[in-house]
């Protein structure tokens, strides 16, 4: 419950700075989005973390894990909710493509500024990949 409850209180306090998503950089949006649970460093050791069921991957591996190629499009769709990974169970992770958009409602551009978000918080990610 304290889990469910420390997320909810992130997205309000996120969806308060919508306006400012547009303006952010990479580092900066998943700072905001994704290190409580992820960690300040993508190697999946946020606060959060220790009171999940199954401990966030190390995001700075994802490469490595792929043979040294990072998959853009396999994280974005992670991101935004088009693909669930089984191994995390139900989920946990808020589907940001879809919070994005509906804290921008009635904006004509919504899923054009969800996507530029996500696209933001990808290249972060393929930035932060460790060499084999």
């Amino acid at each position: 419950m304290r889990l469910f409850i420390l997320i909810s209180a992130l997205i309000v306090t996120n969806a308060a700075q919508a306006a400012d998503y547009l303006s952010a950089d990479g580092a900066t949006l998943f700072g905001k989005f994704c290190a409580s649970c992820h960690g300040p460093d993508a190697r999946g050791d946020g606060p959060v973390a220790k009171h999940l069921k199954s401990s966030p991957p190390d995001l700075t591996r994802i490469a490595q894990r792929r043979g040294g190629s990072f998959p853009a499009d396999r994280v974005e769709q992670i991101i935004d909710g088009r693909i669930v990974v089984g191994a995390h169970g139900t989920r946990a992770m808020p589907i940001w493509g879809e919070e994005f958009t509906r804290q921008q409602i009635g904006e004509p551009e919504a899923e054009r500024g969800a996507r530029v978000v996500i696209e933001r918080i990808v290249n972060y990610l393929r930035g932060v990949q460790v060499a084999n």
